[in-house]
């Protein structure tokens, strides 16, 4: 076909179609040269066909949790071909509606490649079309990525012709593509896995928007690996394995599919744009301010241009090169309102400013958050996961962004855009009559916050200097102010020093208002241990700890409700994985690390290595680098209470690898017969270095072991920190009474490896996820925002302020000065036994 024309736009999609059909609005003799289906990647392999397979699953996840609807059926199950047959029908009436449309409109439609021959000239598959002037809208195609053993995974367009649902998928790139998908296979069932180089999935998004649907992916059986490097797929006879790396460890995943999402990149190839004058950088087509090229009559929009790379982006701007085109305008885009959704469950939409972008631009602004549980119609759908966010400029009220995570963000999202395109304030926004019950009213609500005037939330109320929060102990003070929030909506209560109840009871242990300091003071002290323990993986990778690094990230629940339900006299003897024993008791955490640095500020002045914490003062009687090697010094700290005739308990901290050898026996055994003021307790994380308790032991249940001893023992969710803290608290309290050795046995699980340098891999996929499911620290997040005792905006704040408090620990523990030679063969426990005669006693 040859011709003269207009406007000739390459390619038809989002970009391209939507251009055409203005500029054929407008007047002008236009064509179309696409190769592929009209819609392009939008809505032949992106976009819709994907929407498409997200609605079945929603409709899907919905069905089986229907029973409260009254829904009531004997099996549901899902059609995964049927659901790829809707999609299909869905994509073909599109395709066959923007053709109609160009018919209509009088818009020629070329079927071929197209190259740029120059002076208006367009070559496609031999024929020539001669133009005015020219849109290139050629889009972008898949990013590759230079990955050993990339021919063994599937793209996103190879994703959504899959016969069946994978039992297991692997996703490279966490992304808007990469997640969708995840989200979408993991509500049908896949074991989903995300791999992700970056600290955060969804980079573009704020941090608490990210932190809420990780919650809830986290719920279905999702696992994400952030700061990942993926090194390698490995295809072998049980499928495919992911091979990664990440916080110095190495790992691997098991899977039936991986999905390759790195995201995308312009497509020119084939073009020849250079030769027509076009200049290129990087493979995108450099545009001016109003989307000319370097070449006369030569257009740019969408993808291929590599700025936001989104469909109504690229229909926009297919607008204004219309109108400068045709209407002889001298439009410039305007991209601050450019919204960006993310169809995940819960959907995820936002527009304008962010909360760090306005900090890193110096910006005054005030922020209002609306949660959906309080919203009338979110509750109606059972669906009130997330909340509404909004920024405004703190003097003038005017709207800067808009962050929205829950149901039908991707909706609830124009209005937003429209306020801010339009300049609108937050007073604009809430004196807007929203109907009722809506899902819009968050907005409207989230509007009312920011200036703390919400009807539904309780409000802002100016408070005083917020006082510090101990990091662990009785009254400490090395914590840093942390500023609590009401469920979403702002919570201005501060978290004051939280002194232990008198008692731990049940009624002290209750999800109430009186009890709210205490209970985010156990929260803040499980974040802070575990960020200790990740951050010190890291360091000891880098060579800044010497000889071993345990870890017992995962056990924060044990650890903590184990060590807080102790009175202050009393002792405490541990093993030598006891860096979260020793902060939970009040040792200083910049002792900790110091110690673990073998610094002279170190709890034991550096001459402890990795595995000795003591503190006199706070009867921490300090680790042993015995398998077992502490529980016969417990006994004779036993038998030291006991001469004294104090009511001083002793609390014997051991992992289930030290319950096989004879010290043990020994131990309990000697306890019982004189009936010492022992609670022995032992943290069962289910392995002994790479062996399952149940096949090194013949007893699984420890606590069994204890009974043989006639000692009373009990077996309690080390998970669930309430349960641990109330048992723990009972049982300490009845030997400080009468005398009795007890035994508990605290089922948890670690997370990581037995040691920085156990590669981990005897344990399967599924038996992490398993227990991941239950991570102590996001159980305890959400029995307290259940309750209205904080929310995610707080748990958020919390993880900042812990963050830049053990990177302080970190600079103090380097730059403290080694301990002197001639000091390291004093001794680790006692280093004032020289200068105090009274402690050596008479031996004779």
């Amino acid at each position: 076909m040859t011709g003269s024309f207009d406007i000739v736009v390459i390619g038809g999609g989002p970009g391209g179609y939507v251009a055409a059909l203005r500029a054929a609005q407008l007047g002008a003799r236009t064509a179309v040269v696409e190769k592929d289906r009209v819609g392009g990647t939008c809505l032949v392999r992106g976009c819709i066909p994907t929407k498409a397979l997200l609605q079945s699953s929603e409709l899907y996840t919905l069905a089986k949790g229907g029973a409260p609807f009254g829904l009531v059926a004997d099996k549901i199950g899902f059609d995964w071909p049927a659901a790829q047959k809707r999609k299909s029908s869905v994509v073909d009436q599109l395709v066959k509606g923007v053709e109609g449309l160009f018919k209509a409109g009088g818009v020629t439609l070329v079927r071929g490649s197209a190259s740029l021959a120059g002076n208006g000239i367009v070559d496609v598959s031999g024929d020539r079309l001669q133009a005015k002037d020219v849109i290139i809208a050629t889009g972008s195609a898949i990013a590759r990525i230079p990955l050993k053993g990339a021919e063994h995974t599937i793209d996103s367009d190879q994703i959504l012709e899959l016969k069946e649902v994978p039992a297991r998928l692997a996703v490279i790139g966490g992304g808007v593509v990469g997640m969708e998908f995840a989200a979408m296979f993991a509500a049908l069932g896949s074991k989903v896995t995300v791999f992700e180089m970056l600290p955060q999935i969804l980079p573009m998004v704020d941090a608490d928007l990210v932190a809420a649907y990780m919650k809830h992916l986290a719920g279905i059986g999702g696992e994400v690996h952030t700061n990942a490097k993926v090194e390698e797929v490995v295809k072998g006879k049980g499928g495919l394995q992911v091979r990664f790396s990440s916080g110095g460890e190495g790992g691997s995943v098991d899977a039936d599919q991986v999905l390759l999402a790195v995201g995308r990149v312009p497509y020119t190839l084939g073009l020849e744009a250079e030769k027509a004058g076009v200049k290129l950088d990087r493979g995108r087509v450099v545009v001016d301010e109003h989307l000319h090229t370097d070449a006369d009559g030569v257009w740019a929009i969408g993808d291929v241009i590599g700025g936001i790379m989104l469909a109504h982006v690229a229909s926009y701007e297919g607008l204004v090169a219309v109108d400068n085109i045709v209407g002889h305008a001298n439009r410039t885009p305007d991209y601050h309102a450019a919204p960006n959704c993310i169809y995940t469950e819960p959907e995820i939409a936002h527009v304008g400013l962010g909360e760090k972008e306005a900090k890193e631009q110096g910006l005054d602004v005030k922020i209002g958050k609306f949660p959906f549980v309080a919203s009338g119609r979110a509750l109606t759908l059972g669906q009130s996961e997330g909340f509404v966010k909004v920024i405004a400029e703190a003097s003038s009220g005017k709207l800067l962004g808009a962050h929205i995570v829950g149901p039908r963000a991707t909706d609830l999202i124009a209005e937003a855009t429209l306020a801010i395109q339009n300049g609108l304030t937050l007073e604009q926004v809430d004196l807007t009559i929203h109907a009722h019950p809506t899902l819009p009213e968050s907005l409207m609500e989230a509007a009312l916050a920011a200036q703390g005037r919400a009807i539904h939330i309780p409000n802002r109320r100016p408070s005083p200097p917020t006082p510090t929060l101990p990091l662990a102990g009785e009254g400490g003070t090395n914590g840093e102010a942390v500023q609590v929030q009401n469920r979403e909506q702002h919570m201005t209560a501060p978290v004051k020093s939280p002194p232990p109840p008198t008692a731990i009871t049940p009624k002290s242990l209750e999800l109430k208002k009186e009890n709210r300091d205490f209970l985010l003071g156990l929260h803040r002290e499980m974040q802070l241990i575990r960020r200790f323990e990740e951050r010190a993986q890291e360091q000891y990778t880098k060579a800044r700890i010497g000889g071993y690094c345990h870890l017992n990230i995962g056990e924060e629940a044990t650890v903590v409700g184990g060590v807080k339900a102790l009175k202050s006299n009393d002792y405490i003897f541990t093993s030598y994985r006891e860096h979260g024993h020793a902060i939970a008791r009040g040792i200083d955490p910049k002792a900790v690390m110091a110690e673990l640095f073998g610094k002279e500020t170190g709890t034991s002045h550096g001459r402890g290595g990795s595995m000795h914490m003591f503190d006199a003062d706070l009867r921490f009687m300090g680790g042993y680098g015995i398998v077992g090697g502490h529980l016969p010094l417990a006994v004779g700290g036993g038998w030291a209470v006991r001469y004294h005739k104090e009511k001083d308990v002793v609390f014997c901290m051991f992992g289930d690898g030290a319950t096989n050898i004879g010290a043990f026996h020994e131990s309990l055994n000697f306890a019982k017969v004189f009936k010492l003021p022992v609670v022995w307790f032992c943290i069962n994380n289910r392995y002994g270095m790479g062996t399952p308790v149940e096949a090194a032991s013949a007893v699984a249940d420890i606590y069994k072991k204890a009974c043989a001893y006639d000692m009373e023992s009990i077996q309690i969710d080390g998970m669930d920190l309430r349960e641990v803290m109330l048992k723990t608290s009972e049982m300490v309290e009845k030997t400080r009474a009468d005398s009795e050795p007890r035994f508990i046995e605290a089922l948890c699980y670690r997370f990581k490896g037995h040691s920085v340098v156990d590669p981990d891999k005897y344990r399967s996929a599924e038996d992490k996820e398993k227990f991941r499911k239950a991570d102590p620290i996001v159980a305890f997040e959400h029995e307290l925002e259940k309750s209205g005792l904080a929310d995610e905006e707080y748990f958020k704040k919390v993880r900042q302020e812990i963050d830049a408090e053990v990177q302080e620990i970190i600079r103090f523990a380097d730059e403290s000065p080694d301990p002197n030679p001639d000091d390291l063969y004093k001794y680790a426990y006692a280093g004032e036994w020289e200068n105090r005669p009274e402690l050596r006693g008479d031996p004779l």
